[in-house]
């Protein structure tokens, strides 16, 4: 199988090194690693969502190390916290501390909170519910559930493209937040969430079929290792009919056992026809027999099949 170093972990690596000593920046003790200071935070605060008045700050030891400090928003009022604690990485049950402290805020959600208790009254009129979670339980024949937190739009009355414009505008009368109103999205489901329709975007929408597509080609472009493909169709199959799938090893072994169906997307390349599934199989990637990889299946290249 293909593995990859992320940095945490190679940090953590990099403590180790050295015959058992740690390196310099490395420790067992996170109050070693030094915090953010009040003027560093209130900087970064303001950079990112505008002018703030600072309330207070209390530095906790336990159970982990950390600085929090409150912020409130000088337009609107509302309070929101942000943490400033120490980066580690967990290696051999142990975990490592290095300096370079990382941020976290809940500004989103404490705007969002804000939100949702300035307009309730006006998106009502609207015909509107907003919640802080959608929940399947809570969505009756007659209302719409929309959540900006969870980004979802129900809509039992098919009203979800004038109820996203409504609550989009009224977003944006606030102001732009980074995350939040800048290439935001809103998946939209029937009322059971049994049908994923598609995802709204501020440029349009974009159905579900159409996301599927762009994914499985882009699956197709790396796996190929060539970018100017074009799609063609897709066809449901069995296996059986699928050149080259059956004898694959497959990740869900049940699919092949049961001749299941699977998607086939089918895509030109200078000017010849090739397909790549839906499903995992297990491949070699080099023909010297290294490289194993759970990938899905395509005839672009032909990869020996790995034993089961």
């Amino acid at each position: 199988m293909k593995h990859h170093v992320g940095f945490r972990a190679l940090a953590g690596f990099l403590c180790l090194l050295g015959m058992g000593f740690l390196l310099p920046g490395c420790s067992l003790d996170p109050n070693s690693v030094k915090l953010h200071t009040k003027e560093e935070i209130m900087k970064l605060v303001e950079e990112r969502y505008g002018d703030a008045e600072f309330v207070s700050m209390e530095e906790v030891e336990s159970p982990k190390h950390k600085i929090i400090f409150t912020f409130r928003d000088t337009k609107y009022g509302f309070t929101y916290q942000v943490t400033s604690r120490p980066n580690s990485v967990g290696m051999d049950g142990s975990t490592f501390w290095y300096d370079g402290a990382a941020v976290g805020d809940e500004y989103r959600d404490a705007f969002l909170q804000y939100f949702m208790e300035q307009e309730q009254e006006n998106f009502k009129k609207h015909g509107i519910v907003l919640c802080d979670k959608v929940k399947v339980e809570r969505v009756f024949d007659d209302n719409r559930r929309f959540s900006l937190e969870d980004k979802r739009l129900l809509s039992t009355t098919y009203r979800w493209k004038e109820d996203l414009k409504f609550v989009w505008e009224r977003v944006h009368a606030y102001k732009k937040i980074p995350g939040l109103t800048e290439n935001y999205q809103i998946d939209v489901y029937d009322a059971e969430l049994v049908e994923f329709y598609g995802t709204q975007k501020e440029e349009g929408f974009v159905t579900a079929e159409e996301q599927q597509i762009e994914y499985y080609m882009n699956q197709a472009r790396e796996l190929a290792g060539v970018q100017d493909i074009t799609y063609l169709r897709r066809e449901k199959k069995k296996v059986s009919e699928v050149p080259g799938l059956s004898e694959q090893n497959f990740y869900e072994p049940e699919l092949k056992e049961q001749d299941r169906k699977v998607m086939v997307y089918y895509f030109s390349y200078e000017g010849k026809e090739y397909f790549i599934t839906d499903n995992w199989v297990a491949q070699y990637r080099d023909p010297d027999g290294s490289g194993g990889i759970f990938q899905f299946y395509q005839n672009y290249k032909y990869y020996k099949p790995v034993e089961d």
